[in-house]
């Protein structure tokens, strides 16, 4: 049985009333001027949703529509908002978890605000590599999670296999300035590549000194897979050629 947690709407122009809670994404500009155009054109034609805030006495924490708070405030208008009760964090992720204004990056600060060591561990190596956060999820999750990351049930369960692959991508961009090695679908690929069993990293170093030009910009992961695999066996005996994965 499915019992709602509404409690009240209210309407107000005191916009000290709402505060965002940690967990919170951060604020878009662009979004923000995007409601305001809408509301010019439209008027408000929606509430936002809150909670009472058990830190800060009397306040609210929005946890649904914080730009829209702050587009009202810079027109003007009155806040129309909807309160709700007992609504934990894990009930805002699952509301937000669908959601396209919550990027990747907006998942993982609420993973870190909650304290999830894994989310914290993976925050750490985001802000040191600046990688793309999927190419890190698949890196040291073992394969793609995004799904599992956005519900913080995301665990970095092959740190090793991506510690490696990590140093390996940075020694061919730093050796032979290929950028889109960085790239999540080239990360991607690559790891199909290393979970083989059968790369060997100094010979494709060897192999790209002398033809890293080889090593070109493809549409998707199975396409690096396969381009990795032309500059590996790239001028080598075909006794000596390896296969990465099945065909």
């Amino acid at each position: 049985m499915i019992i709602s947690k509404y409690i009240k709407t209210g309407e107000t122009k005191k916009y000290s009333l709402f505060i965002s809670p940690a967990h919170q994404r951060d604020i878009d500009n662009n979004s923000i001027k995007a409601i305001m155009e809408s509301m010019k054109e439209h008027g408000i034609i929606s509430a936002v949703s809150v909670r009472k805030s058990s830190k800060h006495k009397g306040k609210y924490e929005t946890f649904d529509g914080q730009h829209t708070i702050v587009a009202c405030r810079r027109l003007n208008l009155p806040v129309l908002f909807n309160e709700f009760e007992n609504v934990n964090n894990k009930a805002i992720i699952a509301l937000n978890s669908s959601s396209r204004k919550w990027t990747m990056k907006a998942h993982l600060k609420f993973g870190v605000t909650d304290g999830i060591k894994d989310y914290v561990f993976l925050d750490k190596l985001y802000r040191k590599e600046r990688l793309p956060l999927t190419a890190l999820i698949m890196m040291y999750g073992g394969a793609y999670g995004n799904m599992s990351f956005k519900v913080l049930k995301w665990k970095a369960l092959t740190i090793d296999r991506g510690n490696k692959i990590l140093r390996y991508i940075k020694d061919i961009e730093a050796t032979f300035n290929i950028k889109h090695v960085r790239f999540a679908r080239f990360i991607w690929g690559f790891g199909r590549v290393i979970d083989s069993g059968k790369y060997d990293h100094n010979r494709m170093m060897y192999q790209l000194s002398k033809c890293s030009s080889m090593l070109t910009k493809q549409a998707d992961p199975d396409g690096y897979k396969a381009n990795i695999e032309m500059v590996y066996n790239y001028g080598v005996n075909q006794e000596n050629r390896v296969q990465f994965t099945q065909k």
